[in-house]
């Protein structure tokens, strides 16, 4: 990319309004993530950018990137005029896979359904499409919509993972499990169906079953952090405290030593301590917090280990503190319940009446919405991936207090 991006500045140097070569630099601005040099580039060629779908899905992801989401939806909008185009339906496809990916899911299931009988791979859109709608809380549609795949013999690892899903939302969770065991069955390779599984099985306490899923994952997946994540929280959840904090322990500490950049894996090692630290293990408390501030110092973006830390101090009756971590807690997981919940408690230890209130009316309306059958687990560690080639959503799953 550096090279063909330091050739291109060299030709706009001696042809400052040339297209193509603005084009071309549009395109490897977002391919690198540099989404402000993507817009400017792309943006200023418009219509170069309108003769390649390629070129008007980078924009659209440009746009989703930097928060501008009604200039999105116009450009999807503009290559939806185009979906009847044969050559131009793979790049509808793609338009609205971005939109997935930035929760646009209304408009991402105008972009599928306008395929609906010119796309030549029914098993591709139609899974795009319920994963769109599951994705909108329409989770009746998308399993007729997979039920429909499945009977006209589409049947992919995929599509039964979603189905799962679809099955543990609507609190069918024998139905969901099984859905999972056929999505394994069918993609053995596929450490997500591991994942996903595991997580089921672990909400609703069958061990074992999640035990072996997580292993499982692992031999799939050696170097998945999301895997000795999971069995981290099988050996956590059941036996005995000692024994059990003893053995995952263990496992956290080998994935360390295998990865120890992952974020997540000190979030949910850090966070586990505390539990034990409650007991009233101050160095184990010293541990803990060490490992919750060295996941936020690899990833800034994480709302957990703020939250943990905040608590903490809450505890403790270090309110300033508690206050300042829980506040960024909830500006960085602003749909997370317990985040407010607790934030009005340092609040009220403050005093803060106006904002003790504002955060319990924020709590409350965020509760209602995770009390619904199946949510509590679809936005942790497991819920139906983003569509193939494209990363998986960053995800929180620390035990719960």
């Amino acid at each position: 990319m550096q090279p063909a991006k330091e050739n291109l500045q060299t030709v706009l140097k001696a042809a400052p309004g040339d297209s193509t070569t603005r084009l071309l630099l549009g395109m490897i601005a977002e391919e690198s993530k540099d989404h402000t040099a993507a817009v400017k580039w792309l943006a200023s060629v418009p219509d170069q950018a309108r003769q390649r779908p390629e070129s008007m899905v980078a924009l659209t992801r440009a746009y989703y990137n930097l928060g501008y989401k009604e200039r999105a939806r116009q450009t999807l909008k503009d290559l939806l005029v185009l979906s009847t185009r044969p050559d131009w339906r793979e790049g509808v496809l793609r338009g609205g896979q971005a939109a997935v990916q930035a929760g646009d899911y209304e408009i991402a299931e105008r972009m599928f359904a306008s395929l609906l009988t010119t796309y030549p791979d029914p098993a591709k859109l139609g899974y795009n499409l319920a994963l769109a709608q599951y994705h909108n809380n329409k989770i009746s549609e998308s399993r007729t919509g997979l039920e429909k795949l499945v009977a006209a013999g589409h049947e992919t690892s995929e599509i039964e993972n979603l189905l799962g899903w679809c099955a543990f939302k609507q609190a069918r969770y024998k139905d969901a499990v099984a859905a999972l065991d056929r999505a394994i069955a069918l993609d053995l390779s596929r450490e997500s169906n591991y994942l996903d599984v595991g997580m089921m099985l672990l909400e609703l306490r069958r061990y074992d079953g999640a035990q072996l899923a997580a292993e499982r994952a692992i031999s799939v997946a050696p170097g998945s952090a999301q895997a000795y994540r999971l069995k981290g929280l099988v050996e956590f959840r059941r036996g005995s405290l000692v024994d059990a904090r003893t053995e995952a322990s263990a496992t956290f500490n080998k994935a360390l030593q295998r990865l120890p950049k992952e974020p997540l894996l000190y979030l949910n090692y850090g966070t586990m301590l505390l539990k034990t630290a409650d007991q009233g293990d101050a160095s184990t408390e010293s541990r803990a917090v060490a490992l919750l501030k060295r996941a936020i110092a690899l990833d800034s973006s994480l709302a957990e280990p703020h939250y943990q830390l905040g608590s903490l101090a809450l505890r403790e009756g270090r309110k300033q503190e508690a206050v300042q971590e829980l506040e960024t807690a909830s500006c960085l997981g602003p749909t997370i319940s317990k985040f407010h919940y607790t934030l009005a408690q340092a609040y009220r230890a403050l005093g803060r009446r106006e904002d003790t209130t504002r955060e319990l009316g924020a709590y409350q309306r965020l509760k209602a919405e995770e009390d619904k059958p199946g949510a509590g687990l679809t936005g942790s560690l497991g819920s139906p991936s983003l569509p193939k080639g494209s990363p998986r959503e960053p995800r929180e799953a620390a035990p719960s207090n």
